[in-house]
């Protein structure tokens, strides 16, 4: 049966993945799905079968390919071809079906969205600000720049990056700059589900966890480091469970050689991206974020929530979680 919506909605990821921008991004068009929108999400690099259909289809959100943002074909013919040719492929794409608002992620494909909003026919293009401000002088690039210049709104998942990001852009652009958390529901757990037995860990003493994907900034380094010391001196039967997998290519095998060379094959336990985190915290003794910088960071929130002891490294993020 046909149903008119009250607007088009298109949120713009570059992997499809658990991970904690996806479930926020989520959260958020769950509720735009409530208020008559229709939704889609447009990815760029990869898009996991798993997250497809719990998470989008049987919400009933539309897939968008838009793989054709990082073609590098046209790159040897012509530098003006490589960037225009995905610009004006988007813009019709976007008139093809009457996008009203775009919710894009991730810096570049922030810059990339905001540089057409002139020509998309959107109504509005959203600037998302995710993760803490690194730069402490306005970025020069081509894209950004015309994304400011078109006076988006700016969001932030986090007040620390609201106010940086108006420290270093207020001056040189007029823009307004809001905070809107992330979008955590924290589910009530299956108990008639043995979440030890499930993991693999029944008889393990001591647990912890990691929930976070393979990324530079997540610091694993640290952690695998940290675990050998604590090994070494307890000698006891304690696992740490990683919850994630690549959001870099190759950092899996790196990780899994990192742990192998320390000891630790018999200690550390790789899970992959899993749907179940808050299951995985209802069974851990602590929970470790070791990031060097973080936005609003759903691990932390979703630690807390739990009850569980947290070990994280002291960031703004973290900070603004805990109080």
């Amino acid at each position: 049966m046909y149903r008119k919506h009250k607007f088009k909605v298109l949120f713009a990821i570059s992997n499809l993945t658990y991970g904690g921008i996806q479930t926020q991004a989520v959260s958020l068009a769950k509720g735009f799905q409530k208020e008559g929108a229709k939704v889609y999400f447009f990815w760029t690099e990869k898009a996991e079968k798993d997250f497809i259909e719990k998470e989008l289809l049987e919400n009933d959100f539309k897939i968008i390919d838009g793989r054709f943002i990082n073609d590098r074909t046209w790159q040897k013919y012509s530098w003006r071809l490589h960037r225009y040719l995905p610009l004006i492929k988007t813009v019709l794409l976007l008139r093809f079906y009457r996008i009203n608002y775009v919710l894009p992620y991730q810096n570049n494909l922030t810059y990339f969205f905001g540089s057409i909003h002139k020509y998309s026919g959107a109504k509005k293009t959203i600037y998302h600000i995710r993760n803490t401000i690194l730069e402490d002088t306005p970025k020069q690039t081509w894209h950004l720049k015309q994304t400011l210049k078109n006076k988006p709104i700016v969001i932030a998942n986090s007040n620390h990056a609201r106010k940086k990001f108006k420290q270093i852009y207020g001056s040189r652009y007029d823009l307004d700059v809001y905070t809107i958390h992330n979008g955590i529901a924290v589910r009530p757990i299956d108990n008639t589900v043995n979440w030890k037995e499930y993991f693999g860990v029944e008889s393990v003493q001591f647990i912890v966890s990691v929930i976070a994907n393979f990324f530079n900034e997540k610091d694993f380094k640290t952690v695998f480091k940290a675990w050998k010391t604590f090994i070494d001196q307890t000698n006891s039967n304690s696992k740490l469970l990683i919850a994630g997998d690549e959001g870099i290519a190759g950092k899996r095998s790196l990780y899994m050689n990192q742990v192998e060379e320390l000891g630790l094959k018999n200690h550390v336990e790789f899970l992959g991206r899993t749907s179940y985190n808050i299951e995985l915290l209802s069974i851990v003794d602590c929970n470790i974020l070791s990031s060097r910088n973080e936005g609003f960071p759903n691990s932390v929130i979703e630690t807390l929530a739990m009850g569980k002891p947290l070990l994280a490294t002291d960031i703004d993020g973290v900070r603004e979680v805990v109080g």
